[in-house]
């Protein structure tokens, strides 16, 4: 965890001369898939944890063939009834449905679709018990979603909505993480202008965050997006800069009337 920490804040910011100050800081491993099996053999809830800190970090850090290498291992070891839920359960889950959206649209195979719903179910479920945990997460899912079966109109909606919901309740790497799928999206649609603006929301959560090595990606990103025509802004706490209206919201609360 400790080296997951180094490679998002940047080693800059972790002098090499400073030691961890848990106990594993002594215990060496060749590699990820050394310390995966290790800890799959000692302590499944061990493994459950690694498997969530490198889930994120592949994902934040765009490496979505490493993120679906994490989500496999977690539906390989745990997507069970047998195996009783744990609290990382929800980051699974979350971000299983993330990565299977995106995989199912960059592949069309049905599999991806069918463990994109299951988890985008599981959220929904959870969400009865706490709107203020799984708001944001359930509307991130549901705009992945919508733009998976291109019902553009919808996944903008949501979008927005989920980075409202995460900037309220105060999640804010999850307000980055729904911002940079936002820009992506809008970019993807061809609304540029628009696009930059989310994408410059999320460098500034991430930098908020401590992340600044994924704040740089998204950056540098941009930059060979845009080219000569990238200017980023000033950052500001006002959502409004990222778009004049809140619809999503309306549309959350119109969905939750129809149920």
């Amino acid at each position: 965890l400790y080296n997951i920490l180094r490679e998002l804040k940047g080693d800059e910011d972790f002098p090499e001369e400073e030691e961890p100050s848990f106990p594993l800081d002594k215990v060496k491993f060749v590699n990820n898939d050394d310390i995966m099996k290790a800890a799959l053999e000692r302590d499944q809830a061990c493994f459950h944890t690694i498997l969530s800190f490198q889930m994120l970090k592949a994902f934040v850090c765009r490496d979505m063939e490493g993120a679906l290498k994490f989500t496999d291992l977690y539906f390989e070891h745990f997507m069970t009834e047998a195996l009783r839920m744990r609290y990382t359960s929800i980051y699974h889950e979350f971000y299983e449905a993330l990565i299977t959206f995106y995989f199912m649209r960059q592949t069309g195979e049905e599999r991806y679709w069918v463990r994109g719903e299951n988890a985008l179910r599981n959220i929904k479920k959870w969400s009865v018990h706490s709107d203020w945990n799984f708001k944001n997460k359930l509307l991130l899912l549901e705009a992945e979603m919508h733009y998976t079966q291109k019902d553009f109109d919808k996944a903008a909606l949501c979008y927005e909505a989920s980075i409202r919901a995460a900037q309220e309740h105060q999640f804010l790497h999850e307000e980055a993480i729904a911002s940079e799928l936002a820009g992506i999206f809008f970019l993807e649609r061809g609304l540029h202008q628009k696009s930059q603006s989310f994408f410059e929301h999320s460098i500034k959560c991430y930098e908020k965050w401590g992340a600044s090595v994924v704040a740089k990606r998204i950056e540098d990103s941009i930059r060979n997006e845009f080219g000569s025509d990238y200017m980023r802004h000033e950052p500001t706490d006002d959502l409004r800069m990222v778009y004049v209206d809140t619809p999503g919201e309306h549309y959350y609360k119109k969905r939750q009337l129809d149920n």
